[in-house]
């Protein structure tokens, strides 16, 4: 192919990228002053209500059973002879019974499990609606996914906006008159319901497709496996920071807690790269990944490029954040930790594709499994000994280790690491600068000067996608130029 075509084709799909990442980038600004506010509220408020929205997260995909995922699979190849809505509106049934069969069921263990969870100061009463809470969030989370599939690219971005002040900004905002975690569990309920209802009824015919019983049947059998295979890996996966803050909770304190909250929720402002991205690469490796391995190889080498050099970045500067919110200063030794925990996630989006390819998603499964096993023994060891940055090793070196099952076996399936020396390097540099951060955490000018060191030999160990980023972006603008 011609230079001049693979330009295009590139500028072409980084459109395309940034078209569904609009509502990300967007959503940064909620996420943003999300921030702002849980900076501003006292630890002590701040902990149980963010606990209360980590377990909302793993239980809502305890009860969507991986079908949302199942949905991303096979919406453009259907089972059974099914219709695309027909095959979202089987997977929205079987999760809604799943899920009122948990509500019900919450209402026997609710004071034992409040305890285990770190919210037995709100009393028995919170788990109902938790798993209320969650139901809601299932359901919002479905309308994403379908918006995302239809290509209608307008409400999408809008419901993902809304989506975004739920789970992140909207049941925080109470926090300033009351510290009752019942009225604010109340506030993420009503919001969530909101977004129900007013892209639920737009799309209710989707929801009410007609379903026969056989090819109900049909269609469970081929997406339900599917889907139950990948459940625990997402269950898991959003379980690993809501047993730390647990673990804080019950060894530290609601104090504790809130530091931890905030600091793990600052750290995952680096995900603000990744999430617009992923909403478009995953169809996307699904679509090209017979034809188009090259470029699935770029782009794991440009997302390492700018995970890594955020994270430098993040590093350099993170006491800036702790002077302006100087009452969370307690966290700064372990966001180090806590920012390489996130990094390890992120960068599973451009390693562990080959898993699903093959459709052997239980190795997912196993080193998300693999993951939570390890941080739940690592707290209960290391979090009555050092507290905070007990939990956030923990979180880190679990993470890593899910992380490196995952991405062994993704690659044995379907490469997509051009070069393991160089993504390597890359790691053994994040690690340094976490070492840095967390040894160097009251010496702002030397954890500056060598994370910044750290940060240029970044950018030259990934020169070639560093001017190739360069490149699309003049392109980009060059094309829109033109059509003004």
């Amino acid at each position: 192919m011609p230079d001049t075509e693979k330009n295009s084709a590139a500028q072409s799909f980084a459109g395309n990228v940034m078209k569904y990442s609009v509502a990300t980038y967007l959503g940064f600004g909620i996420t943003g002053v999300a921030l702002i506010v849980k900076g501003l509220l006292p630890s002590e408020v701040l902990g149980a209500p963010v606990t209360f929205m980590t377990y909302t997260a793993t239980f809502m995909n305890l009860g969507i059973l991986g079908l949302d995922q199942a949905l991303l699979r096979f919406y453009h190849e259907p089972p059974a002879g099914a219709k695309p809505r027909q095959l979202f509106a089987a997977c929205t049934r079987f999760s809604v019974v799943f899920m009122l069969l948990g509500v019900v069921c919450s209402l026997f263990f609710s004071g034992p499990l409040a305890a285990a969870l770190g919210l037995g100061s709100a009393g028995p009463g919170i788990i109902p609606l938790l798993f209320v809470n969650a139901g809601l969030y299932m359901l919002v989370r479905y309308l994403n996914v379908l918006l995302r599939l239809e290509n209608d690219l307008r409400a999408y971005t809008a419901e993902t906006l809304w989506m975004q002040a739920c789970y992140n900004l909207v049941y925080l905002l109470p926090g300033f008159f009351t510290s009752n975690i019942t009225i604010l569990a109340l506030t993420a309920i009503l919001s969530f319901g909101v977004v129900v209802i007013a892209f639920g009824f737009k799309y209710r015919a989707a929801a009410l497709s007609d379903l026969p019983a056989p090819m109900a049947a049909g269609i469970a059998r081929t997406v339900v496996p599917y889907g139950i295979a990948l459940a625990p890996a997402q269950i898991l996966f959003s379980l690993s920071s809501g047993v730390c803050l647990s673990f804080v909770s019950n060894y530290c304190g609601d104090t504790a807690q809130g530091l931890f909250a905030f600091g793990y929720s600052l750290a995952q402002l680096v995900t603000a790269i990744q999430a617009g991205f992923s909403t478009y690469w995953g169809p996307y490796v699904y679509a090209h990944y017979r034809e188009q391995q090259e470029r699935i190889a770029r782009v794991h080498d440009v997302l390492n490029l700018l995970i890594f050099g955020f994270f430098c970045l993040l590093v350099m500067f993170e006491d800036v954040v702790f002077w302006i919110f100087a009452n969370k200063r307690d966290c700064l030794a372990i966001f180090p930790l806590l920012m390489l925990a996130v990094v390890f996630n992120i960068l599973c989006e451009g390693t562990v594709y080959g898993n699903s390819i093959a459709r052997k998603p239980w190795h997912d499964t196993i080193g998300i499994a693999i993951g939570a096993g390890s941080n739940f023994l690592l707290c209960s060891w290391l979090v009555p000994v050092w507290g905070l940055p007990g939990a956030a090793l923990a979180l880190a070196a679990s993470n890593g280790f899910a992380f490196l099952y995952r991405t062994v076996t993704g690659q044995m399936y379907y490469r997509t690491i051009p070069s393991f020396t160089k993504t390597i390097s890359g790691f053994l540099l994040a690690f340094a600068v976490t070492a840095i951060g967390t040894v160097l955490w009251q010496h702002f000018v030397l954890k500056f000067l060598l994370a910044g060191t750290i940060l240029f030999i970044y950018c030259t160990l990934y020169r070639t996608q560093l001017i190739k980023l360069w490149q699309m972006g003049l392109g980009i603008v060059r094309g829109y130029l033109t059509k003004k």
